[in-house]
């Protein structure tokens, strides 16, 4: 588990022969294979003050702490790329923390009055057992596709056959 910058390089090294990342890269050397399509939302615990909201304006959000992933992570470039079209930067937000992974900020959302945006498939399991949810922010839709990585030229037998069977398997 590591941000698409660290899955590229992986695999530029050759220590990987397949990896999962969110978005499109600009590196012609490697294969994109579509898994799944995706949605980020801001998730709080269900303790959370605003827990019972349906919805919050970008104003509102921006002055509610924040966790997001690190610098590098593509589910950060595409929620800054979104806000930009929004007319909000990073740096308008008030941030609390920066972590490097969706299980880290799941865990400290449970014991904080801070939100974060991260991917719905994520949050699956602790959304049927109400202690994350899901809050709209009105005008804000976070759409991506998750992709399968691999260097172009000849493929592991291995990685393919996951990859088959992970298209054939999953999400259907």
């Amino acid at each position: 588990i590591h941000n698409t910058e660290v899955i590229e390089q992986l695999l530029i090294e050759q220590k990987i022969d397949l990896g999962m990342i969110e978005g499109l890269s600009k590196n012609k050397s490697f294969q994109y294979t579509p898994f799944i399509k995706d949605e980020i939302v801001l998730v709080a615990s269900a303790n959370h003050p605003l827990a019972h909201k349906n919805s919050l304006s970008i104003a509102e959000v921006k002055n509610i702490p924040l966790l997001l992933r690190e610098p590098g992570s593509g589910t950060l470039e595409i929620i800054a790329f979104e806000l930009k079209n929004l007319g909000i930067k990073l740096n308008d937000l008030k941030l609390e923390m920066q972590l490097a992974n969706t299980e880290s900020i799941k865990g400290y959302l449970l014991h904080s009055n801070c939100m974060a945006f991260v991917s719905i498939h994520s949050v699956l399991q602790e959304l049927k057992n109400k202690t994350l949810v899901v809050i709209d922010v009105k005008n804000l839709n976070i759409l991506r596709d998750f992709y399968f990585i691999q260097s172009r030229g000849e493929q592991a037998a291995i990685a393919n056959l996951f990859l088959k069977f992970a298209k054939h398997y999953n999400f259907k």
